[in-house]
Parts: structure tokens; C-alpha cells; sequence
């Protein structure tokens, strides 16, 4: 008897490989699988915001890295925690100072502006249809401020896609991997975080009728549908798991790597464990010897990922 509903995901025609440049961009569902991503050595381009949870900040965000519209001090600002950093960005990203937060904030900028122009594929993650607004502006993240600073917007699917269809023409030459986030925000209860992931779902499902080089990826089913318990969670219910994301990254894998890429990253993956173990004995000959062979896998994994690129 078959006890799960698997997930049926499209596989792509043409597959990715350590070759292939990825940037990630969106909910903190984003951030978490390009740090897997980076962690199993594809190329990944550098963070430069932060979770940024909805549609109209994503797309602002990546406007700007197609610019390379470097942030200027009139958009800083101080905030409640006594750190300075701009509406744009996560707070992870605020400094001290004004001009320590424009240095970092627009390194990063400069390095992931670069990265884009040269990424074969944009992942995207909606994580939610509500949006803050303040003068006109769109806030990716509140920073603390007096919600009467906010006004509080739904993205309905028409908005969405009017937020994100200027970009996909302009950069038909990539591939635009579209998801909404399995994260639940569950702020405005369970049938308003529905509401929200339907809205995203809809949204996207336009896109990618209007463009054939949306590809749409479910991870918000296959948590739903395929994994549907509560066992899969974080303590918090609305996060995940480690071992949920890792069976979303597996799955994300099966549907746009090649068999060899794959059979690479699980190396990889086998070899990031071994490199975790934490020894009893760290001084014995023992761990010597581990250590030794461990070093030449890594040397030999990684000369082989970089013959595939050459190849590439």
C-alpha cells in the first residue's frame, strides 16, 4: 500500500550542471536552500539583501542588481535597535554606522550585480502576498518602527505578475525557477495564510503562461501534499525541518541536475558529514590518518568540479 502522495515535479529538458550559476532570491525558504546549495559547491551568487518575504520587494531587489544601483546614505536609516541599515534589506544586514552599512551593503551589491548579469538561472521564492508600504516605498522588513510609519497591502495575482513580468522580458535568456515558500505566516490565521499562498500560487501559474522560461518548482506541495505532517516542521510549526529541506533540495535536484551532477553532489554531501564529525579523540593517529584522507577527497572532489566547469 502506498502511504504518500508523491509529488509529481516536471523535470527540466535541459539540465543543470557545476557549471550552471544560480542566484537565489526571496523568503528565508531562499536563503536556506542557496546556503545548500553553496554548502555542495555550485556556484551561488552572494547574498545581497536578505529574506525579503514578498513579490514587490523581490522584485525591487533584483531591479536594482540589474542596475547595479549602488544604495546612497539619503536611503539610511536609523532604527529602534539602535543599528543603521536601509527598508531594503534584513536586519541582519544593519551596522553600527551609516558608512559601515554602505560599505558592506554596496560590496555586496557590487558582487551579486556582477553575478547576475552572468546567472543562467534566477530562483525565486514569493513567501507571502502582504506587503508594508511607507511614503509610497515598499518595505522588505518593518525594522521595529511604529506600524502607524506602515500601511498594510494584499498583492492580489494581477499585481504580482505586474511586479515581475518587466523583468522576466527583459531577461529572457535565463531561467526564472519560480516557488512559493512552505513556511506558514500565520499572522492573519490559518485561512489568511491560505488566502496569501494562493494569491503567490495563482500569480505565478499567469507566468508562467506568459513566459516560457518560467519553470515552476512545488516545493509548497510537495510539504503540503507529499510530506503533510507535523513531524516535518520546527518547533515553531511554520518553519521546517533540516531533514525537510534537505528532502525538498534532493527532490529540487532530481527535477534540474543531470544524473552526473547529482552523483557528484551526493560526494559532496557524504564528504560535508565526514568533515562535521566531531572526534572523541581529535589528537590520536587515528584521527590523523582521518583527517589525511579526508583532505585528499576534498582536493580530488573539488579538482573534479572544476574540470566540469572547464568543460562547460
Amino acid at each position: 500500500m502506498e502511504w504518500q502522495t508523491k509529488v509529481k515535479v516536471r523535470p527540466l529538458q535541459d539540465r543543470f550542471t557545476y557549471a550552471t550559476r544560480f542566484l537565489f532570491c526571496g523568503s528565508c525558504f531562499a536563503q536556506e536552500m542557496a546556503l545548500r546549495m553553496h554548502r555542495l559547491h555550485f556556484q551561488v551568487a552572494p547574498d545581497a539583501f536578505g529574506t525579503l518575504f514578498n513579490p514587490a520587494s523581490v522584485a525591487s531587489a533584483l531591479e536594482r542588481l540589474e542596475q547595479n544601483r549602488h544604495f546612497e546614505l539619503p536611503e539610511v536609516m536609523k532604527f529602534p535597535y539602535g543599528a543603521y541599515g536601509t527598508l531594503h534589506h534584513h536586519t541582519s544586514f544593519s551596522a553600527k554606522d551609516p558608512a559601515a552599512f554602505l560599505e558592506n551593503a554596496n560590496k555586496l551589491l557590487q558582487e551579486a550585480s556582477a553575478f547576475f548579469q552572468k546567472a543562467e538561472v534566477i530562483v525565486v521564492t514569493f513567501g507571502t502576498a502582504w506587503v508594508y508600504t511607507s511614503g509610497g516605498r515598499v518595505a522588505a522588513n518593518c525594522h521595529k518602527l511604529p506600524p502607524r510609519l506602515f500601511d498594510r497591502v494584499f498583492l492580489d495575482p494581477r499585481r504580482v505578475t505586474e511586479s515581475m513580468a518587466p523583468l522576466l522580458e527583459r531577461h529572457r535568456d535565463k531561467l526564472w525557477i519560480m516557488t512559493v515558500s512552505p513556511i506558514r505566516h500565520l499572522g492573519d490565521g490559518a485561512h489568511g495564510n491560505q488566502l496569501s499562498k494562493a494569491s503567490l500560487l495563482l500569480a505565478i501559474d499567469q507566468l508562467q503562461q506568459s513566459f516560457g522560461h518560467v519553470f515552476y518548482f512545488p516545493s509548497y506541495e510537495i510539504v503540503l501534499d507529499e510530506l503533510r505532517d507535523y513531524r516535518f516542521y520546527a518547533s515553531d510549526r511554520c518553519h521546517l525541518t533540516q531533514e525537510t529541506a534537505d528532502h525538498i533540495l534532493e527532490r529540487f535536484l532530481e527535477a534540474v541536475a543531470d544524473e552526473g551532477t547529482r552523483d557528484l553532489a551526493g560526494k559532496v554531501g557524504k564528504l560535508n558529514a565526514s568533515l562535521a564529525h566531531k572526534p572523541f579523540f581529535p589528537e590520536s593517529e587515528e584521527y590523523a590518518l582521518f583527517s589525511k584522507k579526508l583532505e585528499k577527497q576534498v582536493s580530488e572532489l573539488l579538482q573534479t568540479i572544476g574540470n566540469k566547469r572547464k568543460l562547460c
